[in-house]
């Protein structure tokens, strides 16, 4: 099975509109049919001061999307803040033709960035079934932690996708990692991430597509963009036949 891989880099500003517009003019270019990637907190970035405001948007903001995938016929990941009964979450959805058909919170929070003051953590790592493959999400930080790729490679994934809005002093952290997952895994790896300076913090960019052999299919330091590869699930069987290492 084929189909084209997307990711979307942007440079964040105060405006959720802008952000948005932005967001949206890359949607409407793609590939239809495509899975595509958004960064961490896409619309409106760590804002702790307006965390509830945003949060009180974030279904708004899915269903405007929910309206773009039915259309496109896309699968799209993103994370936003969520409203939840234990507090504000940072969570990470799957929208499949126009349906939400998962979610996901990050569990590790980055408390260099104090993220554990203004959310609460989640506590699992599933895997989702979709029409690309099965798909596993790491946020950002996550990415960080061994056990959580085991888990899912145990699991089985075809597909990992990171989101992120990773800092710009630890860029080669993130590029490194990512490729490392993806030989790991013996996976597609698509990363997104926030590039340019917001609220005092500069992120790092190194957006990209990586193959199950660890290739690097498409990366961006800089810019706002958008990438996209060809993916083949036949591919990645091909990989994990040619060096088998399964964990029993």
């Amino acid at each position: 099975m084929r189909f084209n891989l997307a990711t979307i880099q942007l440079s964040l500003t105060d405006h959720v509109e802008l952000n948005y517009n932005k967001l949206a003019r890359f949607l409407d270019e793609l590939e239809e049919g495509s899975l595509v990637l958004l960064p961490e907190m896409f619309f409106c970035g760590f804002d702790y001061d307006r965390l509830e405001e945003f949060a009180l948007l974030s279904e708004y903001i899915i269903e405007k999307l929910k309206l773009t995938s039915r259309q496109k016929n896309l699968l799209i990941c993103g994370t936003v803040p969520e409203h939840t009964e234990e507090g504000i979450k940072n969570t990470a959805f799957l929208i499949e033709d126009g349906k939400v058909i998962g979610r996901r919170s990050k569990v590790k929070l980055f408390y260099p960035f104090e993220e554990d003051r203004y959310f609460v953590p989640g506590e699992e790592n599933p895997v989702f079934k979709t029409k690309f493959g099965r798909v596993g999400i790491l946020i950002c930080f996550e990415l960080r932690f061994t056990d959580m790729v085991l888990d899912l490679k145990k699991k089985g994934i075809d597909i990992l996708l990171v989101p992120a809005q990773w800092g710009y002093a630890r860029r080669e952290h993130l590029r490194v990692l990512s490729q490392a997952r993806a030989i790991e895994l013996q996976s597609y790896v698509v990363v997104s991430d926030t590039w340019g300076e917001f609220k005092g913090t500069k992120f790092a960019g190194q957006s990209g597509i990586y193959s199950p052999w660890g290739e690097v299919l498409e990366f961006s330091e800089t810019g706002d963009i958008y990438l996209e590869a060809e993916a083949d699930l036949s591919y990645v069987e091909e990989v994990r036949s040619a060096i088998p290492v399964d964990i029993k």
